[in-house]
This record gives structure tokens, C-alpha cells and sequence, in this order.
């Protein structure tokens, strides 16, 4: 019983010769450079190059190609068609989530720049209105020096008759309530503060 074995038919590798067999083109070859490649005699002529008009129909898309894979009858095909389809879907959701989040901090950040607005059209009215409070205070509530002179006057005058009239009260300091209101009674004068 004799096996038959495949050797290389004149430089052709078995792989070569199985590919013939099939009816499938031979891969294209490198050529190292400086090597020139002629055809000898007999050689068949070049094939003419595929026009736009005569190349087969590829598949344009991802889409397409997938559903090319999923008919396929290898399961090779298949088993890679359903890998790379999980791997679109995984890859179209990162991106729209990348896209949510993009929006999301371009909301916030246009947000935060209007409430910084707002902060410092705030804070400009407030100081406004502080410093009109400063105005009415100051001309409202500052006592002139005359009337300040006026209470010192006063306080030096309930302070002689509290001691004429035997009550304790120091030279400096604030004087009891008790006092000014006795003062007050015996004298019929009003107190200014």
C-alpha cells in the first residue's frame, strides 16, 4: 500500500499546490529589493488591473460585514462576527456615556459660570447698599460735638449733686440708674445720653 504524499512541485510549497487544487490564487509575494522579477518565456501575460466597474462588491460597513459573518457557514466566521458585534455594542455605549458625560460637565460648567455671575452682581449690591447704610449711619447716629459736649456737661452735673446730696458715685465711669433718675425727679430736667 503506497501513500501519497505532497512534496514541493518545482519550488512550490504544498500549501502552493493545495491552493491551486482549490482554485484559489497563490498570496502575493515580497520580493527583497534589488531583485528584479522577469518573466521568462511562455510566462502568462499580467493580469490587467481591476477597474472600479469589474472589482467585486465589498462589503461597505460594519453592519454589512456582520451580517455577512453571521451567514457564514464556518463557524470560525460566526463565532468572530458575534465577538466583534459584542465588541461594537460595548464600544457604541462607552462612547454615547462619553458623550453624556461631556454634556453633563459642559451643563455644570456653564451653570457655574452664570451663579458666578449672579455671586458677583450680588456682592456689588451689597456694597452698595453697605456703604449707603455707612452714610445714613454715620450722619444719623454721630453725635455732634456739641452734644456730646452737652452730655459731659450733664454727667458732671448729676455727679456734683449725687455728692451734695449724699449719694456714692465715682469721678469717672458710669453712673447708677438709680441716681440719674433721682436727679432727674429733683431737678425736673430731662437726660441725655
Amino acid at each position: 500500500m503506497t501513500t501519497t504524499t505532497m512534496t514541493p512541485l518545482n519550488g512550490t510549497d504544498r500549501a502552493a499546490a493545495v491552493r491551486a487544487a482549490n482554485g484559489q490564487p497563490a498570496p502575493a509575494q515580497r520580493v527583497p529589493m534589488g531583485i528584479r522579477v522577469t518573466r521568462g518565456p511562455g510566462a502568462p501575460p499580467p493580469a490587467p488591473a481591476a477597474s472600479k466597474d469589474t472589482a467585486p462588491m465589498t462589503p461597505r460597513g460594519v453592519e454589512d460585514l456582520l451580517r455577512m459573518a453571521a451567514s457564514s457557514d464556518l463557524a470560525r466566521t460566526r463565532h468572530l462576527g458575534a465577538k466583534i458585534a459584542g465588541l461594537v455594542k460595548d464600544l457604541t455605549a462607552r462612547i454615547e456615556a462619553e458623550q453624556a458625560q461631556r454634556q453633563e460637565r459642559e451643563a455644570t460648567e456653564a451653570k457655574r459660570r452664570e451663579l458666578a455671575e449672579v455671586e458677583a452682581k450680588l456682592a456689588s449690591q451689597l456694597a452698595e447698599v453697605r456703604q449707603k447704610l455707612r452714610g445714613t449711619r454715620d450722619s444719623a447716629a454721630s453725635p455732634s460735638r456739641g452734644s456730646r459736649r452737652e452730655g459731659a456737661d450733664q454727667r458732671a452735673e448729676i455727679r456734683a449733686w449725687a455728692v451734695a446730696n449724699g449719694f456714692e458715685v465715682a469721678e469717672r465711669g458710669r453712673i447708677s440708674r438709680q441716681v440719674v433718675e433721682a436727679w432727674a425727679t429733683a431737678t425736673g430736667a430731662e437726660v441725655t445720653r
